[in-house]
């Protein structure tokens, strides 16, 4: 039984874990669960959450970071998630501002989803204007921060990826993360708002041709 892993079909959570098994010519089966299904697989997961990896014996695994870090290990070489401390820490470093800008877009998209979770009341006028605001601000305000730090690795690398001159899994994790801004599935998020940081859009567009990343998004989903 080959690999499956299974989420929605979008890329969100699991697209890092699909680029580390495309990336470690893994075989594996690329199981998307349509909305609807959801409520009812949900239950039957550990954590009431996807995506999940399930192995050859049948054994089930969670969290998308940790799926991450096992495929890197178990099926890629050392290149990937190196062994060697102060490349290790160059990886962990990038994953940490990873995290902050994820922690800094959150409040922009989870509102969206429940807003009663933030104290709205469930009838709330008010909540498209004030998803537009928060998205319109972390464009103007938060973004270029975290495209500057970004940016600054990458010039500080001096090879063609975040952490020197092999991909590693920081460059799975932002590729999909940055893609999101761009791809017009975020309501109030310009498609052009990286234009403005060319030393990033020029290091996706290098990721974009990494073989094994040009065939995966070259194939219909």
């Amino acid at each position: 039984m080959a690999l499956k892993l299974t989420y929605f079909p979008i890329e969100a959570a699991a697209e890092k874990v699909r680029l580390a098994l495309v990336m470690t010519d893994t075989p594996f089966e690329d199981v998307r669960v349509p909305f609807p299904e959801w409520p009812a697989l949900k239950p039957t997961t550990k954590y009431g959450q996807m995506p999940f990896l399930t192995l050859d014996d049948g054994t089930e695994m969670f969290q998308s970071f940790a799926l991450l870090k096992y495929v890197a290990k178990m099926y890629g070489d050392d290149s990937l998630y190196p062994q060697d401390p102060k490349k290790l820490y160059e990886v962990e470093e990038t994953l940490g501002l990873s995290d902050d800008l994820a922690r800094a877009w959150s409040p922009c998209l989870y509102v969206s989803f429940d807003h009663t979770q933030f104290g709205h009341p469930a009838d709330w006028p008010g909540k498209d204007d004030t998803i537009k605001e928060l998205r319109e601000k972390f464009i103007e305000e938060k973004l270029p921060q975290y495209m500057k730090f970004l940016s600054d690795k990458i010039e500080a690398s001096g090879s063609q990826f975040l952490c020197g001159e092999n991909v590693t899994i920081a460059d799975l994790v932002l590729l999909p993360q940055l893609r999101m801004f761009i791809l017009g599935f975020a309501d109030h998020v310009p498609t052009d708002c990286l234009e403005k940081y060319p030393v990033v859009t020029s290091w996706m567009s290098r990721m974009m041709e990494v073989p094994q990343i040009k065939e995966w998004y070259a194939t219909p989903k």
